[in-house]
C-alpha cells in the first residue's frame, strides 16, 4: 500500500494583489492544505479550484474576492478540516453542494461573516 502524501500550499499573509491563477486547480492530487488567506486577492474564485480533490483544508478568507461561490468547490469531497471564505466581497447564494459540506467539515466552515451579501445578485 502506498503512503499517503501530505503537501501544503501556503502563500498566506503576503500582500499578494492579483486574481487567483486558474492554473492552481491543476494541483489536484498534490495539495492536502490550500492556504491563500489574508492577502489582497481580487476578482472571482476560479471554478478550477474545485479540482483540488485531495484538499482537506481550504482557506481564502480575508481577501477582496468578489462574485459568487463556485458550485465546483463542492467537488472537494475529502475536505474535512476547514473551509474558510469569510471576509471577502462574495455575493449570490451559497450553492447547495457547498453548504452540504458542513456535514463533514469538522474544524471550521465559514463563508458569510463580514461581507457576504446573502442571496443578492452578483
Amino acid at each position: 500500500m502506498a503512503a499517503a502524501r501530505s503537501s501544503i500550499f501556503w502563500l498566506s499573509e503576503n500582500s499578494i494583489s492579483s486574481s487567483i491563477p486558474t492554473q492552481l486547480g491543476q494541483m489536484s492530487k498534490m495539495t492536502s492544505n490550500f492556504y491563500l488567506y489574508s492577502n489582497k486577492l481580487s476578482s472571482a474564485i476560479p471554478t478550477e479550484l474545485g479540482n483540488l480533490i485531495m484538499t482537506r483544508a481550504f482557506h481564502l478568507r480575508n481577501n477582496l474576492l468578489s462574485s459568487s461561490v463556485p458550485t465546483e468547490l463542492a467537488s472537494m469531497t475529502l475536505l474535512t478540516q476547514d473551509f474558510r471564505l469569510e471576509n471577502n466581497r462574495l455575493c449570490g447564494s451559497i450553492p447547495a453542494g457547498v453548504a452540504a459540506m458542513t456535514s463533514h467539515v469538522t474544524s471550521g466552515f465559514a463563508v458569510e461573516a463580514g461581507n457576504f451579501f446573502g442571496s443578492t445578485p452578483c
